[in-house]
């Protein structure tokens, strides 16, 4: 953020004095009691994550990439396997695919930005092992036609929630839908820590114990550290940290007012701009996460360009699409819709942060541009 920006696009300064020592308070309790790795707060974090998506378990890992990751390492989905997913994304809902051996498989999306039920059916085969809807934006994927499609041709889903802890899709949570799912709460979420860091849900036993081990090196936990190398699955370390969760309790306990925040004020971009570029639909039986807010707008650059020199920052999320990235292009399928949403989609800022007079500025100055 520069000197001249008067709407940053995040805030990740933390300046409410309040908050400030309730963080601090946690981090203090962390260093008194020394079990700086899955110490207490890392339990207690897990019971609080697995309570809010209404699933029965719940893992901390040190990123929501290692979340996706070990998600599809527990179902052991490896080489010769295919996974379908979309190419509208960040390029990690590829990678994590990609690096357990398996092929990415990707498919269209709809209006809403999400994956298109009707193109996964098309694109399943005798070698589809998964389906990846990703939560985009924080809207959650027509949840209830994919779980009916992977139930026909049994195959397993894992939910990318990455932006969209606390997001709803007809009273049920993001994360409570699959067989497995994948939430980040870095700093840029609405859940967010104070650098990397992210959790897994699962409703099966087998899968909370099998990633427990996979995020420890692929080795069972040995309180006396007299046994560390018997590994029964080949992985890496993807340990959350404890001062990570100790904090992240503290952030949860924020979580109502910054949603609540977020959502007046996409209902305040709503009211002022949807005569003008394409706004985010809400349905009142779904709760939208609101990680950015995005709208469609015709000369999306020149709009961009100009926002940027009034001092607003916007971003672009995420650009090339998944599947015109140099690693995947041996893997790229045309998909009309997502390259057409990529063409006009614009992230304006919308943070929990802002004042309402900043967010009428937002849209004083897209009025003026268009106008």
């Amino acid at each position: 953020m520069n000197k001249n920006t008067k709407v940053p696009f995040f805030d990740l300064k933390v300046n409410d004095s309040d908050l400030k020592n309730e963080l601090l308070n946690s981090v203090e309790k962390v260093l008194d009691h020394g079990r700086i790795l899955l110490g207490p707060e890392v339990e207690r974090f897990e019971r609080e994550v697995a309570k809010s998506a209404g699933c029965k378990y719940a893992v901390g890992v040190a990123s929501g990439s290692s979340a996706l990751y070990l998600s599809l390492k527990s179902l052991d989905i490896g080489p010769g396997d295919e996974v379908i997913t979309t190419p509208l994304t960040w390029i990690i809902t590829g990678n994590a695919i990609a690096e357990t051996g398996a092929k990415p498989v990707f498919v269209d999306v709809k209006d809403d930005f999400n994956i298109d039920p009707e193109k996964i059916e098309r694109a399943i085969t005798s070698k589809t092992k998964a389906i990846v809807p990703v939560h985009f934006t924080g809207l959650m994927c027509d949840m209830d036609k994919i779980c009916e499609i992977a139930d026909k041709y049994k195959i397993d889903v894992i939910e990318d929630a990455a932006q969209a802890y606390g997001a709803e899709y007809q009273g049920k949570r993001a994360g409570s839908f699959s067989t497995v799912a994948a939430f980040s709460m870095n700093s840029m979420k609405v859940l967010s820590g104070f650098g990397e860091c992210g959790a897994i849900t699962t409703n099966r036993k087998d899968l909370y114990e099998k990633i427990k081990i996979l995020r420890y090196t692929g080795t069972r936990s040995d309180p006396e550290k007299i046994v560390t190398n018997e590994a029964i699955y080949v992985s890496l370390n993807h340990k959350i940290d404890t001062i990570q969760a100790a904090m992240l309790l503290v952030m949860m306990k924020h979580l109502p007012d910054r949603m609540s925040r977020r959502a007046e004020i996409a209902l305040r971009y709503n009211n002022g701009l949807s005569k003008i570029v394409t706004c985010p639909s809400f349905d009142k039986n779904n709760i939208h996460a609101l990680y950015t807010y995005a709208i469609r707008a015709e000369q999306r650059d020149e709009l961009m360009n100009y926002l940027n020199s009034n001092g607003i920052e916007t971003k672009i999320y995420h650009k090339p699409l998944v599947s015109e990235a140099p690693v995947f292009r041996e893997f790229y399928t045309e998909t009309p819709n997502a390259s057409g949403i990529l063409n006009d989609f614009l992230s304006i800022p919308a943070h929990e942060k802002l004042t309402n007079s900043q967010v009428d500025y937002v849209i004083d100055k897209i009025n003026n541009f268009y106008n």
